[in-house]
């Protein structure tokens, strides 16, 4: 049953597309950053996302193992609901072939240090950048904030490649050094930043953060991401959306909750996939 605030939560003239949602099966999968004891530290499946109204959502990684992507795959086969995965692959050793399946939308691969700007144009990472583009993927950027001038190097370097910063890059406020970075990344028009991550967050500290963004980039380049079930640690699925709607402007919600990640993620399902292999799933 939908509770009493489950409408409110809905943006204004638009269908949700939850853009960052993660499951993870504990018979699969190690998950080394949640140590015994956690909170999260059990399985999570996409029967169990809060019924708060959604109409769509993208799987993104949690482990870094490529036999996750095949797992996702397999539950995207089996629910509509789920228009995209963000998948594992080593972007420092980008493999060959990937599943020739229209859901795999993008990858995700953390570099060790999230907040080494070098680390983004290390000539490997360029190269697996460049693989993954050529593959019809968008490359999600789990990132500090010390880290965003490496991002726009990147971004530079690589001008085709759909770049997409999760969890506005990490910051806690917006200080010199983050404005900086993100000044950065608005000069690269393939760059868009995911309104992610951010339950921890003070209202007033995320309002600055919105702002800055919303002016740097325009609602066209922002979209919108539960961090769903990471985001319980501190708030409800329902709140972070209520509390995103209401620092955002009625006209940016057809960008922010829905359009702006079709545009990123959904071109993938026409593009044609050079390097395709089958890879089974599990069902969870």
């Amino acid at each position: 049953m939908i509770d009493a605030h489950a409408e409110e939560a809905r943006p204004a003239h638009a269908a949700l597309l939850d853009a960052h949602v993660h499951i993870w099966d504990l018979s699969r999968r190690t998950l080394p950053w949640l140590p015994p004891g956690h909170p999260l530290r059990r399985t999570f499946t996409l029967s169990e996302l809060p019924a708060e109204p959604f109409d769509g959502v993208v799987l993104v990684q949690a482990d870094a193992d490529p036999a996750e992507v095949g797992d996702l795959l397999e539950v995207a086969r089996r629910h509509a609901a789920v228009v995209g995965v963000v998948g594992w692959f080593d972007l420092l050793d980008f493999p060959d072939q990937v599943p020739d399946d229209p859901r795999l939308v993008g990858v995700r691969s953390p570099p060790v240090d999230q907040a080494d700007p070098a680390a983004m144009t290390d000539p490997a990472h360029v190269q697996g950048v460049r693989a993954a583009t050529d593959a019809g993927l968008a490359i999600d950027l789990l990132l500090r904030p010390s880290a965003l001038i490496g991002a726009a190097r990147l971004a530079n370097a690589v001008p085709e490649a759909r770049l997409v910063l999760d969890h506005l890059g990490n910051p806690t406020t917006a200080d010199d050094e983050w404005r900086t970075g993100m000044q950065a990344l608005a000069e690269c028009p393939s760059v868009f930043v995911k309104l992610s991550g951010t339950a921890h967050l003070a209202t007033d500290d995320l309002r600055a953060l919105v702002d800055v963004a919303l002016e740097l980039f325009g609602s066209e380049r922002l979209l919108f991401g539960s961090d769903w079930p990471v985001c319980t640690l501190a708030s409800t699925r329902a709140e972070v959306i209520r509390r995103t709607t209401a620092l955002l402007p009625p006209a940016t919600h057809n960008d922010v909750f829905r359009g702006t990640a079709q545009r990123i993620y959904r071109p993938r399902e026409t593009a044609p996939c050079p390097k395709a292999l089958d890879t089974p799933g599990a069902r969870f």
